[in-house]
C-alpha cells in the first residue's frame, strides 16, 4: 500500500506539473484560447498522467493507481481553482457555486485517471526492468518522483523570467499575501498585466515547494542513503528560504504614492539586491534537484563504478563546468537587473569560456561513455544546448542593446531573455546531472541497492 501511495504521489504530481504550466501559458496575453479549449486541453493531459499510470504500474494495480494518481492531481489543482471560485467583490470570499465546482474538479479528476489507466494497461508496459531488478519498487517510484521534482521547478523559473523580463517583480505589493487576500484565493480575472505574472510565479512557487517536501517525505520512508536524505533536507529548506527571500524583495522595496499609482514599489539598492540573489539561487536550486534526480535514478544507483582511467578528467571538467555556469548566471543576473555595459560584455566575453567546457565535457562523456547511455545522453544534451544557448545569446544581445531606462522592452526581447534564461537553466541542470555521474564513475564504492521496505 505504501508503494502504491508512492505511485499516486508521482503521477498525480507530474500530472498536475504539466496542467500548471499548459493553464499558465493558455492564459498568457495574447494567446486568447477560448475556455472550452483550455478545458479540453487540461482535461487531455489529466488522461495523458492516467494513461501513464497504466503503462508505468507494473505489478501494482493499474486502476486504483489511476484513480489515486487523478484524485492527487485534482486535489493540488484545487491550489488553482480557488482563484476561479474566489468572489471578485469580496477579499477571500467564495462564490456560491464553489461546492460544485470543487467537487467537480475532484470528481473529474478520478474519472479522467481512471479511464486512461484501463486503457493504458492494455497496452506494452512502460519501465526498464532490467535496470531495476535489483532495486525495490518504493526505491523506483522514488527515482521517479525526483524526476518530477525537477520538471516542477522549470515553471518557477520561465514564470520568474517573466517577470524579470516585463519588470513585474513589484506588480503585487504585499507578501504572503496577494493585495490583502489570500495568495490562492486572488480571483482569476484580477490576475491582468504583470500581476498575472508575479502572482503566477508565486503560485508555481508553492506547488514546488509542496513537491520538494513530499520528496524529503519519500525519501525518509524509502531512501537508506542517509547523505541522500541530508541532501534532499537541504533541497527543502533550501526551498523555502527562497520562497522567504522572495517575499522579503518584495516588502524591503520602497512605496511611493502619486496620483498615477498610489501605493506603487519602487526598487531601492537592497530590493534590486535581494532580486539578484534571488533569481541565481532559483537556478542553484534548480541545479540542486537535478543532481538528486540523477542520484536517486536507478541506474545511477546499481552502476558498479570501477575509477576507469578517462571518468576523472570528465569529473573534473564537469566540476569546472558547473562553477563556470554559476559564474556566468551571476553575471547574467546582474546584466538583467542593474543593466550596466560593462557587466553584459563581460558576460558575454565569459560565454566563450562556458562554450569551451561545455564542448569538454559533453564530447568526452560521448567518448568515455558508450556503453552507459544516460552519460551519454547528458554529453549530447550539453553539447547541442551549448551551442542553442550561445546562438539564443547572439540573437537576444541585439533585442536588449537598445534597452534605455523607463522603456518598456519589446515582445521580442521579452521572448528572448526568458529563453535564454530558461535555457541557461537547463544547461546547468545537464551539468549537474553529469558531474554527479561522473563523481560516480570515479568512485570506487559499491553500489548502494539497499533493501528498502
Amino acid at each position: 500500500s505504501g508503494i502504491l501511495v508512492g505511485a499516486m504521489l508521482t503521477v498525480g504530481f507530474g500530472t498536475s506539473v504539466a496542467m500548471w504550466l499548459t493553464g499558465f501559458v493558455t492564459h498568457l496575453p495574447g494567446v486568447g484560447l477560448p475556455p472550452t479549449a483550455i478545458a479540453g486541453l487540461l482535461l487531455l493531459i489529466q488522461f495523458t498522467g492516467g494513461l501513464a499510470a497504466g503503462r508505468f504500474a507494473g505489478e501494482l494495480p493499474a486502476k486504483r493507481l489511476g484513480l489515486g494518481a487523478g484524485i492527487v492531481s485534482a486535489l493540488l489543482n484545487l491550489l488553482i481553482v480557488g482563484s476561479v471560485v474566489a468572489s471578485e467583490t469580496q477579499t477571500n470570499s467564495l462564490r456560491s457555486n464553489w461546492p460544485v465546482i470543487v467537487l467537480g474538479t475532484i470528481a473529474s479528476g478520478a474519472a479522467v485517471g481512471l479511464i486512461g489507466a484501463m486503457i493504458g494497461a492494455r497496452r506494452k508496459p512502460l519501465g526498464d526492468k532490467p535496470a531495476t531488478a535489483n532495486v525495490s519498487l518504493a526505491r523506483v517510484w522514488l527515482a521517479r518522483f525526483a524526476v518530477v521534482a525537477a520538471f516542477a521547478a522549470l515553471p518557477v523559473l520561465l514564470s520568474g523570467g517573466l517577470v524579470t523580463s516585463t519588470g513585474a517583480g513589484l506588480a503585487v505589493p504585499d507578501w504572503p499575501t496577494s493585495y490583502s487576500a489570500n495568495m490562492f484565493l486572488y480571483p482569476l480575472s484580477k490576475m491582468t498585466g504583470g500581476i498575472y505574472y508575479e502572482h503566477a510565479h508565486r503560485l508555481f512557487g508553492s506547488l514546488v515547494g509542496l513537491t520538494t517536501l513530499t520528496l524529503l517525505l519519500f525519501s525518509l520512508a524509502c531512501e537508506p542513503r542517509r547523505w541522500m536524505k541530508a541532501l534532499t533536507f537541504a533541497a527543502f529548506v533550501f526551498v523555502c528560504g527562497q520562497g522567504v527571500l522572495g517575499g522579503v524583495r518584495v516588502t524591503s522595496a520602497d512605496a511611493v504614492t502619486s496620483d498615477s499609482s498610489p501605493g506603487a514599489l519602487v526598487d531601492n539598492k537592497g530590493s534590486l539586491a535581494l532580486a539578484m540573489v534571488h533569481g541565481i539561487t532559483a537556478q542553484l536550486f534548480f541545479a540542486l534537484l537535478c543532481g538528486l534526480a540523477a542520484m536517486y535514478g536507478v541506474r545511477w544507483i546499481t552502476h558498479r563504478a570501477d575509477a576507469r582511467a578517462g571518468e576523472r578528467g570528465l569529473r573534473t571538467f564537469s566540476i569546472f563546468l558547473v562553477l563556470g555556469l554559476v559564474l556566468q548566471l551571476s553575471l547574467g543576473s546582474a546584466a538583467r537587473h542593474l543593466h550596466h555595459p560593462h557587466v553584459l560584455w563581460t558576460h558575454v566575453g565569459f560565454a566563450f569560456f562556458v562554450v569551451v567546457l561545455a564542448g569538454l565535457a559533453g564530447f568526452r562523456a560521448i567518448a568515455r561513455c558508450k556503453d552507459l547511455p544516460p552519460v551519454r545522453r547528458l554529453g549530447h544534451a550539453l553539447v547541442h544546448s551549448v551551442g542553442l544557448q550561445a546562438i539564443l545569446g547572439l540573437v537576444t544581445l541585439m533585442a536588449v542593446l537598445p534597452y534605455q531606462p523607463g522603456k518598456v522592452d519589446s515582445l521580442a526581447a521579452v521572448v528572448l531573455a526568458t529563453a535564454h534564461q530558461g535555457l541557461g537553466a537547463i544547461l546547468i541542470g545537464c551539468a549537474s546531472m553529469l558531474m554527479a555521474w561522473a563523481i560516480r564513475l570515479g568512485g570506487t564504492h559499491r553500489p548502494a541497492i539497499g533493501n528498502a521496505p
